[in-house]
């Protein structure tokens, strides 16, 4: 999850340079500071979780729907377009992040906690799955992309 959370950083603020270089969008200083304070979180999160794995993952979730919350934007380099991004289309991302909050609580607090690690296992790789096996044409072509210019 580290190297995901790590990639997604590095596109995004890839993204939002690219985009500055073409617009002067006020909506892009906001979201560079969500971006920013997210990785903030999460790197804490991360470091966190080297000390107790709970806390850390506890933190690195929080993240997920601070940014959820605050980035009113998506950005689009396909077509070069910033679409006004709310928090309807965020539900279900913001679902999974409380109910993964919720399973670490139960952990930390030692309820059942051999079925809420199971439950955040399965939970992982099913976003693992979901995430390298069946990924969108636009995150291929992204990729694509990335890969041509290094």
């Amino acid at each position: 999850m580290c190297m995901e959370q790590a990639r997604m950083a590095a596109v995004d603020m890839a993204e939002i340079a690219q985009f500055q270089q073409k617009t002067s969008d006020p909506r892009l200083d906001r979201f560079f500071m969500v971006t920013i304070s997210t990785i903030v979180l999460e790197l804490s999160g991360f470091y966190l979780a080297a000390l107790w794995i709970g806390w850390g993952a506890l933190i690195v979730l929080v993240s997920q729907i601070w940014f959820h919350c605050l980035a009113k934007i998506q950005l689009q380099p396909s077509t070069e377009k910033i679409i006004d991004h709310g928090i309807v289309p965020r539900l279900p991302i913001l679902l999974a992040d409380g109910i993964g909050i919720i399973f670490v609580a139960f952990w930390l607090a030692k309820i059942a906690p051999l079925i809420m690690a199971m439950t955040l296992t399965a939970m992982l790789l099913i976003y693992g799955s979901i995430k390298y096996l069946f990924r969108t044409g636009e995150g291929r072509e992204r990729n694509l992309q990335r890969r041509q210019s290094l």
